[in-house]
């Protein structure tokens, strides 16, 4: 999903800053891939970039510190809740798309992707001279790494009275939600033939 809201968002900016050869781009982009590409294939390839997207994240940041009671520098803060991945194959690279330099990124978000190999010994360097650990793993290892986390959470007690991690969400059926949603095209339909 959160492949699919980062789309949305992109056709959002794009409206709300009156970028209009960007619309443009975004408009061409959909309507060449709805017209040659069927729909499921659509659908599923965007699932599944979504996906590969959503675990390439997590690997390179929930192994790390988690910070509760302290508000640590911003740079060492990146140092210790990031971590890079060293990608075995040209595929991988590949497919990591950038993210395996996740440290580089946090630390220089607008900075091209193509550039961050060669910041790599820059950042290191920096490490070293300031006592932080750069932390880097190989990409199959961190996958492990990520994995065992998830396992040793799910096998943890529950926590009697422990807050809930967000607010519950009003309750809706299915039914109600598409009759408000079909009530707002009858509605549009029964005002414009009144007139």
């Amino acid at each position: 999903l959160l492949f699919f809201i980062w789309r949305f968002d992109s056709i959002k900016v794009a409206v709300e800053r009156k970028l209009w050869k960007e619309l443009v781009g975004l408009a061409c982009h959909y309507a060449f891939m709805l017209y040659w590409v069927p729909a499921g294939t659509f659908v599923g390839a965007l699932f599944l970039s979504g996906f590969m997207t959503a675990i390439i994240t997590t690997v390179t940041h929930q192994s790390e510190e988690l910070f509760f009671d302290e508000n640590p520098e911003f740079v060492e803060g990146q140092f210790r809740s990031t971590r890079d991945a060293v990608c075995s194959n040209p595929f991988s690279e590949w497919l990591w798309g950038g993210m395996q330099y996740q440290l580089e990124h946090h630390l220089f978000p607008t900075m091209p992707r193509y550039r961050y190999p060669a910041l790599v010994p820059h950042v290191k360097k920096f490490a070293e001279e300031n006592g932080l650990e750069f932390r880097i793993t190989p990409e199959f290892e961190l996958l492990k790494m990520n994995w065992k986390l998830y396992s040793d959470i799910a096998k943890l007690p529950a926590e009697p009275g422990a807050k809930a991690s967000r607010p519950p969400a009003p309750k809706q059926d299915i039914t109600s939600f598409f009759a408000n949603i079909s009530g707002l095209f009858t509605k549009k339909n029964k005002a414009a033939s009144s007139n």
